[in-house]
């Protein structure tokens, strides 16, 4: 009997730690480099929802801008709101998709005929 509840235990500890590993390896929220450009974001809790803000740019008027506020989780790491394209000061529908370690990070025209996409890595 003493195996068994020490199996059980174990099973249990596993199923914790592989649950909150999926969950922290889905989370966006921290900082963000893109690779392309040396520039970087901050992903946060921001009204009621997943935001992005300006922390490194090439550009010293965009640093502390919020580019997205409130965008909405859809599951398995995927968020959809508004985003501000900080080149053209447009805002598109965007989708934030966080797969690991990589934020792909879409912003869509024309009920999403039109999009582009990059991609960030965890810092």
């Amino acid at each position: 009997m003493k195996n068994w509840k020490a199996v059980a235990r174990l099973a249990t500890a596993t199923a914790f730690i592989a649950v909150t590993t999926a969950a922290h390896a889905a989370s966006p929220y921290g900082n963000w480099l893109r690779p392309s450009t040396g520039g970087e974001i901050r992903a946060f809790k921001c009204g009621g929802g997943l935001g992005l803000k300006v922390t490194k740019s090439s550009k010293s008027s965009n640093v502390g801008q919020t580019i997205m506020c409130g965008a909405k989780s859809k599951g398995n790491g995927r968020y959809e709101g508004n985003i501000k394209n900080l080149d053209d000061g447009q805002t598109y529908s965007g989708i934030v998709q966080v797969n690991g370690n990589a934020l792909k990070l879409s912003g869509c025209v024309l009920g999403g005929i039109i999009c582009k996409t990059d991609t960030w890595k965890r810092k």
